[in-house]
């Protein structure tokens, strides 16, 4: 196992000078650093063999959804420590949205959606704020975690967030679409489940049984685990999210208490802070912000927190962001009001008009909110470094 994590680790190959020259390097630290030290502590157990796995649980908007950040970062840990499996997925094809490129996906029947961005959308929503569900009997989905990626994937237990309840199909996992598996199926909530199979699986099928009163199948996500000694990054997002949206998301707690995290990182406010300087209220960021960090504590009372800025960023490619500087100064307020520590990606990148520098570096894309996947790859790669210093500078 490597002993040395930072900048200079074999991991980390060296960036391009067209790259390298957007970042300020200087910037790139945990700020609040103590504030993790109990996510540290919890490495050295597991370096000292007195702990098994690592669970990092990442949260946001599009800037996660699309996995090329916490992929990278991802990586990167499991690289270092031990691949405990995929962690949390969900197959955002079903609901006819972008998902990982990582993460192949076949679905067939018919299937709603439904999100907790949309306010007219009002369901049942797990810890992600997306729902699918199907009245179809003969409905199916299988997932993939081995796709165009450099990782074994398998797994031997999932965790199944989905709604309970005397109408909900009977699942049947299948190998292929012929084929019923050998795997032991236990509720551990009103919408968790654990499952287990007799041997490591690279792929799943999801069919159902429809026999008596079973109506319907509403499903939240999933985590995909090997048991193995590593790391489990749960990378969790959705597009168009608010602080806010997360509040609607009626289990939550459940499933991040599912989810057993050492470390929770919250990447959220580009859509909080998109809109113009007289519209945006700082105070009603900060409360929900607060609300959402409440309900992280309450599932998980130990955990430690890392909060991340917004990057820069236009409104509708034409002005810049002024709003960036409050959300910020709010992050920052909530930070020492829970304890938290801060990754400031926003002076990372350069702060204020940066992004125009990012995109003719190919590193953001024309919209001048979105990055390219380079461009996320870089920030993924920045967050394991800021994270992994803070680790090493405690003995120095």
């Amino acid at each position: 196992m490597a002993t040395s994590f930072g900048p200079k680790s074999q991991l980390l190959a060296p960036l391009s000078e067209q790259t390298a020259s957007v970042v300020l390097y200087d910037e790139n630290i945990i700020q609040n650093g103590q504030a993790l030290n109990n996510f540290y502590n919890q490495i050295d157990l597991y370096i000292a063999n007195h702990k098994d796995r690592i669970v990092i649980t990442h949260i946001g908007d599009s800037h996660i959804q699309a996995d090329y950040l916490t992929q990278e970062t991802r990586i990167l840990f499991q690289k270092t420590f031990g691949n405990a499996g995929r962690g949390y997925i969900f197959p955002y094809r079903m609901i006819r949205s972008n998902g990982p490129v990582n993460l192949g996906t076949q679905y067939g029947g018919t299937w709603e959606s439904c999100r907790s961005v949309l306010l007219s959308n009002d369901c049942n929503f797990g810890i992600c704020g997306i729902t699918a569900t199907t009245f179809d009997s003969a409905a199916y989905f299988r997932i993939d975690p081995n796709s165009y990626v450099d990782m074994n994937y398998e797994f031997d237990r999932v965790k199944l967030f989905h709604y309970q309840s005397p109408h909900s199909f009977d699942i049947a996992l299948r190998k292929s679409d012929s084929s019923v598996l050998d795997y032991d199926i236990q509720p551990r909530g009103e919408t968790v489940s654990e499952i287990y199979f007799a041997e490591m699986q690279d792929s799943l099928w999801f069919t159902f049984n429809n026999q008596g009163p079973q109506k319907y199948f509403q499903f939240f996500g999933m985590s995909l685990e090997n048991g193995r000694r590593g790391v489990l990054y749960n990378a969790i997002g959705q597009n168009g999210a608010f602080v806010k949206s997360y509040l609607r998301n009626t289990y939550f707690e459940e499933e991040m208490k599912a989810l057993e995290s050492d470390m929770v990182v919250v990447s959220l406010g580009t859509n909080d802070g998109y809109m113009s300087e007289g519209m945006f209220c700082k105070a009603c960021f900060t409360e929900n912000y607060r609300e959402l960090l409440n309900r992280i504590r309450r599932a998980n009372p130990d955990v430690t927190i890392l909060l991340t800025t917004p990057g820069d960023f236009y409104i509708r490619q034409r002005n810049h962001n002024s709003n960036i500087e409050k959300m910020n100064e709010a992050i920052y307020e909530l930070a020492r009001e829970f304890k938290a520590g801060v990754w400031d990606f926003n002076k990372v990148m350069g702060g204020d008009y940066s992004i125009k520098k990012w995109k003719s570096n190919g590193l953001a894309q024309n919209d001048l909110v979105h990055f390219t996947e380079t461009g996320y790859q870089l920030q993924g790669r920045l967050l394991y470094e800021a994270i992994m210093n803070g680790f090493e500078k405690r003995f120095d």
